[in-house]
């Protein structure tokens, strides 16, 4: 008879932005250890709130097959002496296995045949096991932020309370964290009893709701959240506009949630709206109200995980909180802008940008430095791409900006804005941090595409130059989303820029790095890196992006325009034929031990396929080059399938081991000027023929 299995980890309140990866995670583990013990079960549900992980395994087999170790014997000719009776040997490996002889098996291979034993079957019940699959899920768990408490020595993402695991109505014993199971779960925190009492594992999860309105599904809980969210609106004649993300945070902050709309003063609206929002959706975890031009209105609509009978006094509560912070923020704005946003610029001697590498105020000197090389090179105009430099920065000694840290570089273009400084400037002050993160916005003009490659490329630059890099899953200063926010800005804008010249710039603004042309290859590779997972995401064939970036291109325009070439050649007839000749080529080119020519030798060349393939490659060393030139790849690639006919021919007519050295020579001498042809575009070794 199938069983259900919950299992319940209560803990104290989980990091909000974890909560989805931390359920997703002990659900994969589950399944691959129950998969990996060969243990049938039906569907799998999981759960998640704040205080809770869980998950209910329905239709679970109660038994497991346990299988013991396969046992190698020896081989058949040490097994049987030539009367074929066993010997010593083979009689002393079955009384090891606790076997008749009789019951070995054999098996073969190419190296030989020897004895073989599996043992039986035998069966398990599946609570023997479970202890041991829960405590491997939760240790292979990801999170990013581990904690101890107590005096145990295993590490959560939070104190773990209590541990509920039930095979229906029975308690499955297991010790984890120091905590022993039992059928115990969390009560709601608003709640004076903290426990709730299950007597099966089909009670999950509707006793949670009926004893504390708990809705223990993390997306029926988004669910409800969303449609009460829009239903209040409309009460106002408002509109919501957020961003899923924010709906999934707002989700795991709560258990039992209740919608509310709360107001704020009107005269808060003076302020910049990207400001109000940011400080109502960060800070607060609120939405904000819009009317239907899309224009901030005073409402907001809120989320409670209190219980309470008297609302009113939850929304005044939530009122008043915003109203500190708006009245904030407006102080802040009014008092920065008595002085101008440049007169921040000295004050930044005294902020750090990273304790080896200096201040602030030296990271925009440099920034300034790149910018007035990199604008010319993009057509940004030079005056206006240092004046933005200049100022990116000084934000971030304002009190509004160490009032609300998330808001640097908005703070600064509204104070720009305010200065009268010009208006790409002060938009270039804001979108140089972008993107944020994947699927950000990416910078919107020139100049602020010019400074925020500048300020990536100056970060990696000399983070690397101190080796502080990315080691494994730790990148405490974020450097794969700068590298990959270098290649989108780069790829998707066509900013014509060679990554190593840059790289070269930036490393020699740098005095404290010792060995500049290791940091430039090491940052060249990890932006290349960041390149390939680009290309992977948006589903591109990754043999065609690894035929191209093993070519150690330096241009981002460049090898984009490639692997979209390549990309479309692909679904063409030609495509097939073309590399498998390329294959053909490098297999007899890396079997050869003789060295080629420097050049064909043409007196050499006496067969007819010989002569009409050198024409072939003649012709292409004169239209390549200019194909290639104007990175016209598409074009380069058919002009290179007119070699597939007279390569096929050679290969049927010519003998390429010729008996004459020198003939053997000059023949690998041709496969190898056809090679070469083949890396001017890309290593065609890397794609598959399918």
């Amino acid at each position: 008879m199938k069983k259900t299995l919950l299992v319940e980890i209560g803990t104290e309140e989980l990091p909000a932005k974890e909560l989805r990866n931390l359920s997703l995670s002990f659900s994969k583990n589950i399944i691959h250890e129950l998969d990996l013990h060969k243990i049938k079960y039906g569907n799998i549900i999981s759960y998640a709130t704040p205080r809770r992980l869980a998950l209910k395994i329905e239709n679970i087999n109660p038994f497991y097959t346990k299988k013991s170790i396969k046992k190698k014997g020896p081989s058949i000719s040490y097994a049987f002496d030539h009367n074929n009776l066993p010997t010593n040997s083979a009689l002393c490996w079955a009384k090891s296995c606790g076997i008749d002889l009789k019951e070995a098996k054999r098996m073969k291979n190419n190296k030989g045949e020897w004895l073989y034993y599996e043992t039986n079957v035998k069966k398990e019940n599946v609570d023997i096991i479970f202890p041991k699959i829960i405590f491997t899920s939760i240790k292979k768990m990801n999170t990013y932020t581990l904690m101890k408490w107590n005096n145990n020595k295993f590490k959560f993402s939070r104190p773990v309370r209590n541990i509920s695991v039930l095979l229906d109505n029975k308690i499955v014993p297991v010790n984890i964290f120091d905590v022993h199971s039992d059928r115990i779960l969390r009560n709601h925190i608003s709640f004076k009893n903290p426990k709730i009492i299950i007597k099966n594992a089909n009670e999950y999860p509707d006793i949670l709701f009926k004893h504390s309105q708990i809705i223990a599904h993390f997306n029926s809980r988004k669910a409800k959240i969303k449609k009460d969210a829009e239903f209040v609106v409309k009460k106002i004649n408002g509109n919501l506009y957020y961003p899923d993300i924010l709906l999934n945070e707002i989700t795991a902050l709560v258990e039992s949630p209740t919608v509310l709309i709360g107001t704020f003063d009107k005269k808060f609206l003076t302020l910049p709206h990207e400001i109000l929002i940011h400080i109502m959706t960060n800070n607060q975890k609120y939405f904000p109200v819009y009317d239907t031009n899309k224009k901030l209105i005073p409402y907001f609509i809120f989320v409670t995980n209190v219980q309470s009978c008297d609302l009113k006094y939850v929304i005044t509560g939530n009122e008043n909180v915003l109203h500190a912070r708006f009245t904030d923020a407006k102080f802040f704005f009014k008092n920065d802008q008595l002085k101008k946003i440049e007169e921040y610029l000295p004050s930044l001697k005294n902020i750090l940008f990273q304790k080896k590498l200096g201040s602030l105020y030296e990271k925009t000197n440099r920034i300034k430095s790149l910018i007035t090389w990199i604008a010319p090179l993009i057509n940004a105009n030079l005056k206006y791409a240092i004046r933005a430099a200049i100022l990116s920065k000084c934000d971030l000694n304002t009190n509004m900006v160490f009032e609300f840290p998330e808001i640097q570089g908005i703070v600064g273009m509204y104070y720009a804005i305010n200065n009268e400084e010009n208006k790409e400037v002060a938009i270039a002050i804001k979108e140089h941090y972008q993107p944020k993160f994947s699927g950000d916005q990416l910078p919107s003009n020139l100049i602020s595409c010019a400074l925020a490659i500048a300020d990536k490329i100056d970060t990696l630059s000399g983070i690397f130059g101190i080796a502080e890099y990315p080691k494994g899953d730790k990148d405490p200063y974020a450097l794969k989303r700068t590298a990959t926010g270098i290649v989108r800005i780069i790829i998707s804008k066509k900013i014509k820029i060679d990554l190593k010249k840059l790289l070269i710039k930036s490393t020699n603004l740098y005095k404290k790095i010792i060995d500049k042309k290791l940091t430039i290859n090491l940052v060249l590779q990890f932006i290349l890196e960041r390149c390939y997972s680009f290309y992977h995401l948006q589903g591109y064939n990754i043999d065609i992006v690894q035929s191209v970036l093993s070519c150690k291109l330096t241009q981002l325009v460049d090898i984009d325009a490639r692997i979209k070439a390549i990309s479309y050649f692909k679904k063409l007839n030609t495509y097939r034929p073309l590399v498998l000749a390329n294959k053909r080529i490098c297999k007899i080119l890396k079997k050869s031990e003789k060295k080629t020519y420097e050049n064909i030798n043409f007196n050499l060349t006496k067969e007819k396929s010989e002569i009409i393939l050198l024409k072939k490659i003649e012709n292409l060393n004169i239209i390549l080059p200019d194909l290639l030139l104007k990175k016209r790849y598409k074009e380069a690639l058919l002009n290179l399938s007119n070699l597939i006919d007279p390569i096929e021919s050679f290969f049927n007519s010519v003998i390429i081991n010729h008996k004459n050295p020198e003939i053997k020579i000059n023949r690998l001498t041709i496969l190898y000027e056809i090679k070469k042809i083949f890396l001017n575009i890309a290593d065609f070794s890397y794609l598959n023929d399918y």
